[in-house]
């Protein structure tokens, strides 16, 4: 019985230290305040539940539910980040207004370049660096990898130097796919949340071939043919684009579209001069 008494009387007094102590230390706001009672064998802790939010003012103590630790960054501020995408490469087939009305040009191009888009593929390696001149508001800059697969309904090849298009009814290819390659610059204006979780960003990309080729793979009588054929297939050098990137939490979407033309001459086809212009679609894994 005096064990219960001492117990209660102790619980009582502590109770009244937590309070006064709660109110008279304002300026300690890296931990809860806690305190302790020895009464011989027997000792009391009684814990203050309350958090308190910290600041850079060590002064000032407001409750809230959780630790938190407000950090207040300067600006401009210059942050890096690298994401993957996946995802359709694709062209439009335009005509050119600019056809020879005195010269009948050759055909140079039998085939009719329609896409199996389901085959058709667009790879990105960014490496991007995010200049914030507000909390809101900043530039995507950066370098990246671009790498496009085409893969066409009709049976075809693409020449190497001149990058004719040319329907094939004597070799029936089992896979055929034309592939460029780039390294491309994006220079993007760049919106975000304020807790950055949500990010958009729109404007252009300079893009720069660095190689071209086909991969091919065949099957006649006696044997399985497969091989690597690397040109220029007329790809043109620069490729200037107009996209809009947007994620939230590390996962988004990205669209290009070509402001350049793919070729770099006229491909002549029965229709007249045609030029393809570029673009890809797909998604994206850790950020823009």
């Amino acid at each position: 019985m005096k064990y219960i008494i001492t117990l209660t009387l102790a619980l009582i007094t502590a109770g009244a230290f937590a309070q006064s102590d709660s109110t008279t230390n304002p300026s300690d706001t890296t931990k809860a305040e806690n305190t302790e009672i020895d009464f011989g064998n027997v000792k009391v802790i009684v814990k203050d539940k309350k958090k308190y939010k910290v600041t850079k003012d060590s002064t000032k103590k407001t409750i809230s539910d959780d630790w938190d630790y407000e950090d207040e960054k300067s600006y401009p501020s210059v942050s890096f980040e690298t994401s993957f995408g996946i995802g359709v490469a694709g062209f439009t087939q335009e005509l050119s207004n600019q056809a020879s009305l005195s010269v009948v040009e050759p055909v140079t191009s039998t085939a009719s370049l329609d896409l199996d888009y389901g085959k058709c593929r667009n790879y990105m390696i960014n490496g991007n660096f995010s200049i914030d001149f507000t909390k809101n508001v900043g530039l995507l800059t950066g370098i990246g990898f671009e790498f496009n697969r085409y893969v066409f309904r009709e049976n075809l090849r693409v020449t190497p130097k001149d990058g004719h298009f040319i329907s094939d009814s004597t070799t029936n290819f089992t896979s055929y796919k034309f592939k460029t390659n780039y390294i491309q610059l994006p220079l993007m204006l760049k919106l975000q949340s304020s807790n950055q979780n949500f990010k958009f960003a729109v404007g252009g990309t300079f893009s720069y071939n660095i190689g071209n080729k086909v991969k091919l793979e065949f099957s006649d009588a006696d044997s399985d043919t497969k091989a690597v054929i690397k040109g220029n297939y007329n790809v043109a050098p620069i490729k200037l684009s107009l996209g809009a990137r947007i994620a939230y939490k590390g996962i988004g979407l990205y669209f290009n579209y070509g402001l350049t033309e793919m070729n770099d001459k006229f491909i002549v086809q029965n229709s007249g001069r045609t030029n393809l212009m570029p673009f890809s679609a797909g998604i994206t894994l850790g950020g823009l």
